[in-house]
């Protein structure tokens, strides 16, 4: 059965090349929490991270709960990074950032030096995934998460810059934060961290502490 959470919101912020679908699990599963969730969409490739976040602080503002946290799935989690740093959000709530590339991301750097494939990134790298994004806020409590199991984009796009562990496309160290609340790793690619129990539950039980 649905539980009843009173008037507390979730916010999911995807990545990059996506459009929100792709958290549907998550997003099923917070709401069988009783949690209000919405989907924020973004022009990953066309507007900046920091141009999203002004886009996420609009979409912030529409919101009527005491209570919003964000959900950031990669790229998403250096749009909310510049959301806390150019905005003062007055509601409560806590950050769970999934395989965020918070110190830059050595596939993207690999990626932009080429002629062609770095029009695979877009506006992503400008304060983005170069490592030149702001650093965490502190402003909240923050969770992340990151996969340890190499199979994904990155394997196949740029294989020669990807370091032992890596969940496919990121790699571990881009990942840590480290003033972070909590931090896990489990043993899962970039995108299969998007369908795991395991990591439901661990989004569950750090935003109900």
């Amino acid at each position: 059965m649905k539980k009843e959470k009173k008037n507390e919101a979730i916010i999911l912020v995807h990545g990059i090349w996506m459009k929100g679908p792709e958290l549907f699990y998550i997003r099923y599963k917070l709401w069988r929490q009783g949690y209000t969730v919405y989907q924020f969409h973004y022009p990953s490739l066309f507007s900046t991270p920091e141009e999203n976040a002004d886009r996420l602080y609009q979409f912030v503002s529409t919101i009527d709960s005491q209570v919003i946290h964000f959900v950031a799935h990669s790229l998403g989690g250096i749009v909310v990074n510049h959301l806390f740093k150019n905005y003062e959000i007055e509601k409560t709530g806590k950050v769970v950032m999934i395989a965020s590339p918070v110190n830059g991301s050595a596939v993207a750097a690999y990626l932009s030096q080429k002629k062609f494939r770095k029009y695979l990134l877009g506006k992503s790298i400008v304060k983005g995934l170069l490592g030149d994004a702001p650093k965490w806020s502190n402003k909240r409590k923050i969770c992340m998460i990151a996969g340890t199991k190499s199979l994904g984009a990155g394997r196949l796009l740029a294989n020669k810059v990807m370091q032992v562990p890596n969940d496919g496309t990121v790699n571990l160290y881009e990942t840590r934060l480290e003033h972070a609340d909590e931090s896990h790793e489990r043993p899962l690619s970039h995108f299969l961290l998007l369908y795991s129990n395991d990591v439901v539950k661990i989004i569950i039980n750090f935003l109900s502490k």
